[in-house]
């Protein structure tokens, strides 16, 4: 199978995903997202974390869902954010990639990265899956179609073993990245699926005792996106993340009742890929 045409940014299409998912919801349960989206937000445009303080990671989420829910006041806060921002380099590779996104999708800056700028160096605080799943982000937003880096990535695929008990969001982004380089992702979905749990959603790992909303939701996502029929799985995911709203906000899953945007941007990703 040759490399993809029409090319869509993962990022952007994420948007139109949660577009999907929220318009599943009932107008109140849709007025209350909103609403928590907004009280997520400081006077500086950055968006908070769950203690309270701004952060590039949290911003991210927050721009995936203003976009998403068509929040302009969010978006051009957050621009100024970042554009103010710009010239500060953040100290982590997880916030060094979601800047890059941010500046890409806000416009707040045209030229490209460095290629050496994508690449972790010794900054392994962040797992792998997390790691892999922005580098793709960025890759994809940033290069595009560039022959000489898709055929790195193959390459890269080509050698690569996900190590033993990997999680689940790591086989998520290996399909996607799979997908967009033209490669058979049936292996790799029947994989992901071996994480599915019938009585709920998705695990993080085959020996976790029940799934939670980041798994489900990445998994969902990277099933729809590359052709797979979710429709038997749907309903148990479906009561899943339904089970797990919350205020405005989507819930972990594992237990944790603290409302965030990390969690609910999950959930609405995982309703909008069955919808």
């Amino acid at each position: 199978m040759g490399l993809r045409e029409n090319h869509t940014p993962i990022y952007a299409d994420f948007i139109q995903i949660l577009k999907k998912g929220f318009n599943l919801l009932g107008t109140e349960t849709q007025e209350e997202i909103k609403l928590f989206v907004n009280s997520q937000q400081d006077e500086t445009g950055a968006f908070v974390d769950r203690g309270g303080q701004g952060d590039l990671y949290y911003s991210l989420f927050g721009y995936w869902l203003s976009a998403a829910l068509q929040l302009p006041e969010n978006l051009e806060k957050l621009r100024s954010f970042i554009a103010d921002n710009e010239q500060q380099k953040p100290q982590q590779l997880v916030d060094s990639y979601c800047a890059l996104l941010l500046k890409k999708a806000l416009t707040v800056e045209t030229k490209p990265p460095k290629l050496k700028s994508l690449f972790p160096g010794r900054d392994f605080r962040a797992s792998f899956s997390y790691r892999l799943f922005l580098f793709l982000l960025v890759f994809d937003a940033w290069f595009g179609r560039k022959w000489w880096l898709i055929l790195t990535g193959k390459i890269g695929l080509w050698f690569y073993r996900p190590p033993a008990g990997a999680p689940s969001s790591l086989w998520a982004a290996i399909t996607i990245a799979i997908f967009e380089l033209g490669g058979n992702v049936s292996p790799k979905q029947q994989q992901l699926l071996s994480y599915f749990d019938d009585s709920s959603g998705f695990k993080a790992f085959q020996q976790t005792a029940s799934a939670d909303t980041l798994s489900t939701g990445v998994a969902l996502y990277a099933l729809q996106k590359t052709g797979f029929d979710s429709r038997i799985i749907a309903p148990t995911c479906f009561d899943f993340i339904q089970h797990n709203y919350e205020r405005g906000a989507f819930l972990s899953g594992d237990g944790d009742l603290t409302r965030d945007l990390e969690y609910t941007f999950y959930g609405l990703l995982a309703l909008g890929s069955i919808a």
